[in-house]
């Protein structure tokens, strides 16, 4: 089948630019006020707004709400001053003396004592104008916070395109409902330097989209997700145990604290001397992999993964991040370091103790690597072969430099995280299933770092967050949609990997997702496999299960373009096998179009039919490299 068909998915969640005026007032107002003024004068005259920003371009309320600023000027008109020009002039007194050179000389040495007078200092001279008219001639509202300049102990280095010496357009008010998280009426004065701008944009953007209730917003989001479609892709788990959460708690206050809280996680960064833009050097350099474990199992299943990365001659350095309390086995740390890893304590954070997965450690440790290029991996993900080609994969280098993979399902309309990113339910895209992940830090001109260090604020808030998210794998998602930046998405949606479950009548029983490549290598008619995620390999019960009896079959749709609308009527799913605990299988929802039927076919086969051979000699290498069945 040729990929012309389906071309590769790329995403652009670029919100419209910010437009702003050329030139604004300040916030306090320039016009003369006059308490004589009567409700009968002003009925004619509404005070001027600022402009409204365009929200994102999948949000359908755009233009149809606006918001109420700070802004609290009055508007004054000549008929409601109580005197006149005229009136003036007639109370002037007569001048009984002419202008000479002497006197204008003696007004203009006064004019600029003064000015020396009340000026402050620096280093380096004398300044003859208020601080507050300081950087690029715009001037601070009166909590100061106008732009930052380098002479005022901003970082000196500017974004590579931007030029420091122009003044930077204004940042447009923020709406109301921000009044006691702002109260400096903008963002934090920390963000407000030259080389911070392109982020400090964003985030104004993100904090103008509406802010709606779950009521508010249900027409448009079940337009966008029909309920008879989106009832049976959410996972089921999930929406039974947050679907209360997201309708109920999800107020519209809740949500303007929660993005309060992102441009505070950035903000913090800043005012703590750490990078939120990425750059090659400051953030990281070179390319390497990342993964993360340091339990016993974990550990175990790290160090089969090195040792099969290696067994694949991939060269590339490889950084292994724990917890504090972890990987405190000396053997076990020797032979990790004994294969080139490099083993990194994650800072900053510690373990939830109670719960079920401590999965808040992949966000930091992708901001905390070494590495400009990453491609992180769970310590339970097997490549076929080598996957170090993914660098250089178009859909990775023209999509904002970042490459994700399709889950087995997609968010419902009552989801709140359609509300809390500021737009619609859309099917377009599946969830995220993070066991691989591709992406360079100074991507999107070094916005997906600053999206990295949002995603792991949101791990590190899994009490809030993880009720939409479902864990780690969609923080990057919704991250990156909050800022608007591109990412790019696996050209095909995964299959599942498994065995004929013999105490279940031969019924198919998966046990691992099978993800495919971003490209399609010399030979191949369609991206192949590339890796193997052994996510419920883990728990499966491994009676009568042996060395080539493990990796059988492969179960998939025959057109599985992860853009393919008929595959919103595909249902992947964990079910309970006898014998053998959870399963994973893919089978059509109730009520699919016959049509949909007759072009998608549902296919079995054996992995040996793949095309190209990709399984040849997978499942000795990984039993030899210490592969295990069950709890490992």
């Amino acid at each position: 089948m040729s990929l012309s068909k389906h071309p590769s998915l790329r995403v652009d969640t670029s919100s419209s630019s910010l437009t702003t005026p050329s030139t604004t007032s300040s916030v306090s107002g320039s016009r003369r006020r006059d308490d004589s003024r009567s409700p009968e004068t002003l009925r004619g005259r509404s005070p001027s707004r600022p402009p409204v920003p365009e929200s994102s371009p999948s949000n359908p309320f755009r233009n149809e709400f606006e918001y109420e600023y700070f802004d609290d000027r009055r508007t004054t008109t000549t008929a409601t001053r109580g005197w006149s020009f005229s009136s003036i002039r007639s109370k002037m007194v007569k001048r009984n003396y002419m202008p000479t050179p002497l006197g204008y000389g003696v007004l203009a040495f006064l004019i600029l004592t003064g000015l020396y007078l009340v000026s402050p200092s620096t280093e380096g001279g004398v300044k003859l104008l208020p601080s507050s008219w300081d950087g690029f001639g715009i001037i601070s509202n009166s909590e100061g916070e106008g732009w930052i300049t380098s002479s005022a102990g901003a970082d000196a280095g500017a974004q590579e395109g931007f030029d420091d010496s122009s003044p930077p357009p204004p940042l447009l008010p923020l709406p109301y409902i921000y009044h006691t998280i702002f109260p400096s009426k903008t963002i934090p004065k920390s963000l407000l330097t030259p080389r911070l701008y392109p982020l400090a944009t964003r985030l104004v953007d993100f904090l103008h989209r509406p802010i709606l209730s779950h009521e508010d917003a249900k027409t448009a989001n079940d337009k966008g997700c029909p309920r008879d479609l989106s009832d049976k892709l959410v996972n089921p788990d999930q929406y039974n145990g947050d679907s209360s959460f997201w309708m109920n708690d999800v107020t519209t206050d809740e949500i303007a604290k929660r993005r309060g809280d992102i441009v505070k996680w950035i903000a913090e960064r800043v005012e703590n001397g750490e990078e939120v833009l990425g750059a090659e050097g400051k953030t990281g350099s070179g390319r390497g992999i990342v993964l993360t474990g340091g339990n016993q199992d974990t550990t175990f299943r790290t160090i089969t993964a090195i040792k099969h990365l290696r067994r694949l001659d991939v060269t590339l350095p490889i950084e292994v991040f724990h917890y504090s309390d972890e990987l405190t086995d000396q053997n076990q740390r020797k032979e990790i370091e004994d294969l080139g890893a490099t083993l990194r304590e994650a800072e900053g954070l510690t373990k939830v103790d109670g719960v079920w997965k401590n999965w808040q450690i992949k966000g930091l440790a992708l901001v905390q690597s070494s590495f400009r290029e990453i491609l992180y991996l769970d310590s339970d993900n097997t490549p076929l072969r080598s996957p170090t080609h993914l660098f250089d994969a178009p859909i990775y280098t023209s999509s904002g430099r970042a490459a994700f993979w399709p889950d087995l399902s997609k968010d419902h309309p009552d989801n709140a995280i359609w509300r809390l990113i500021g737009d619609s339910c859309s099917l377009d895209l599946w969830t995220f299933e993070s066991g691989q992940i591709v992406i360079d830090k100074a991507g999107n001109n070094g916005l997906n770092f600053a999206a990295l260090v949002i995603a792991a604020g949101m791990m590190n808030d899994r009490e809030f967050w993880f009720h939409m998210c479902g864990g780690d794998k969609d923080t990057f998602r919704w991250a990156f949609r909050a800022l608007g930046l591109d990412f790019g998405v696996s050209p095909r949606w995964m299959s599942t990997v498994g065995i004929k479950n013999s105490y279940d009548g031969g019924r198919f029983c998966g046990h691992s997702v099978l993800q495919y490549d971003l490209v399609t290598p010399e030979g191949f008619t369609r991206p192949p496999p590339l890796f193997v995620h052994s996510n419920l390999l883990k728990h499966l019960g491994g009676t009568g299960l042996s060395r080539g009896g493990l990796f059988q079959q492969i179960r998939r749709m025959s057109d599985d373009d992860s853009s393919n609308p008929s595959l919103n009527y595909a249902h992947s799913f964990v079910y309970i096998g006898p014998g053998r605990g959870m399963c994973l299988d893919l089978d059509w929802h109730d009520h699919v179009p016959e049509n949909v039927r007759e072009e998608v076919g549902l296919q079995t086969l054996d992995v040996s039919e793949e095309e190209g051979g990709v399984f040849d000699g997978f499942e000795e290498t990984w039993f030899e490299e210490g592969g295990r069945i069950g709890g490992w």
